[in-house]
């Protein structure tokens, strides 16, 4: 894993419509692609890569704690010779990851759209509206691959549809 900002990535074209974003992350420390000049651009990510960006993001752009790992739930299968450990110790610490039942947290493996989805809305602090939704299906965006018996159905649901705030004549809001 490179860990240089401000790399110019070779395999990312100029006109490809994501070099902005990844140019962006890079130079403010988020994402530093794989090895030297190359960012891979599309390759599959695993459960550790996208963790470790979620953190980096967090702290460069949330109120990321330094000092935060402390305590956390130790995933037996994380070492703390991994590359990655001390950004997973973090994202579990906050309460963005959970491991699988046998304790392990599969670093190495690719991570899915439904994992991705729950580790961004818990990094948000998002919860879904559970009735809310069941109320609302109707009016909502569903995906036909996806039942309401899936263990992140909630979590998309949250992240795929629009939120927006209705303010009234009485509102005050104070710091």
């Amino acid at each position: 894993i490179s860990t240089a900002a401000n790399t110019k990535f070779t395999d990312i074209p100029a006109h490809a419509w994501y070099s902005g974003y990844v140019k962006y992350l890079n130079n403010n420390g988020v994402t530093y692609g794989k090895s030297g000049n190359t960012f891979a651009p599309d390759d599959a990510i695993t459960r550790a890569e996208f963790t470790t960006l979620a953190v980096r993001f967090f702290d460069v752009y949330g109120d990321g704690n330094k000092d935060i790992m402390e305590q956390y739930k130790d995933f037996g299968d994380v070492g703390d010779g991994y590359w990655a450990a001390e950004y997973i110790k973090a994202a579990a610490k906050s309460g963005w990851i959970n491991g699988y039942e046998d304790g392990s947290f599969r670093a190495d493996r690719n991570i899915s759209r439904a994992e991705v989805v729950t580790i961004v809305n818990r990094l948000l602090g998002r919860e879904a509206d559970e009735s809310y939704i069941a109320d609302n299906l109707r009016k909502l965006n569903t995906f036909r691959d996806m039942s309401g018996k899936h263990w992140a159905y909630y979590a998309v649901m949250e992240a795929a549809n629009a939120h927006t705030a209705i303010l009234g004549e009485n509102e005050t809001w104070s710091k």
